[in-house]
């Protein structure tokens, strides 16, 4: 069966999705391609990409992360709340 430790990885792997929920899509994939995966593109790559500034990339870079941890604490709380975690 699943050990503790997968049980609480795919419970945070969950919260990430759903917390994900909250970010438009510039933002979810500015925010994966920065942070989520093996090859993390560069700041110069997404600008040529959205045809904006590496400043401002990484302003949303940024802005999507805070909001995701926002959503990562409302959800904890609310299941927390609800008894389930």
């Amino acid at each position: 069966g699943m050990g503790i430790r997968d049980r609480d990885s795919e419970v945070r792997h969950n919260m990430l999705v759903e917390a994900m929920d909250s970010l438009n899509e510039r933002e979810k994939h500015i925010l994966t391609e920065r942070r989520l995966t093996e090859n993390p593109q560069t700041l110069e790559e997404l600008s040529q990409v959205y045809d904006v500034s590496r400043e401002r990339i990484r302003q949303i870079e940024v802005r999507a992360f805070e909001k995701v941890q926002k959503a990562m604490k409302t959800i904890a709380g609310d299941r927390l709340l609800a008894g389930v975690a």
